[in-house]
């Protein structure tokens, strides 16, 4: 109720500006218990974004840009820039007036980060799902 109450008093244009909304629950002895050994270590967790990072820098090479979060929106919106069809639930929400044109291109930029976190040439569906879903997780 609380964190309701708070996000109402956020105004559209700026909860646009977040990419990634999440809850975390509180942290309990028995929870780390459980989660120990199947967590990445920090190494593997440098490892897996540094070669992110390198397919990122790759990619963009030539562009000016360096960062998925640097690109323009058109360049995002542009044809063979993710999987066929992979953007239908974003399109819907645009047409609905659920996400702005704003929120679709960081949508497709957090899409690209998770493709790239995976080792994957063009966002798909599952990575674009994925990303609405970390842009409206509260």
């Amino acid at each position: 109720m609380t964190l309701r109450r708070y996000m109402g008093r956020l105004s559209g244009p700026l909860l646009d500006r977040i990419d990634i909304r999440v809850q975390v629950q509180r942290v309990t002895t028995g929870a780390i218990r459980r989660a120990a050994g199947s967590t990445p270590t920090t190494a593997e967790a440098r490892s897996l974004v540094t070669a992110a990072r390198a397919r990122m820098h790759a990619r963009l090479e030539g562009t000016g840009w360096t960062t998925n979060s640097e690109v323009a929106g058109s360049w995002l919106r542009g044809a063979g820039r993710a999987e066929p069809g992979s953007t239908k639930d974003l399109d819907r929400a645009l047409d609905l007036g659920t996400l702005t044109m704003r929120g679709w291109d960081r949508v497709m930029r957090l899409a690209w980060t998770l493709a790239d976190l995976g080792g994957i040439d063009l966002p798909g569906e599952p990575q674009v799902r994925a990303a609405i879903g970390l842009r409206s997780a509260l």
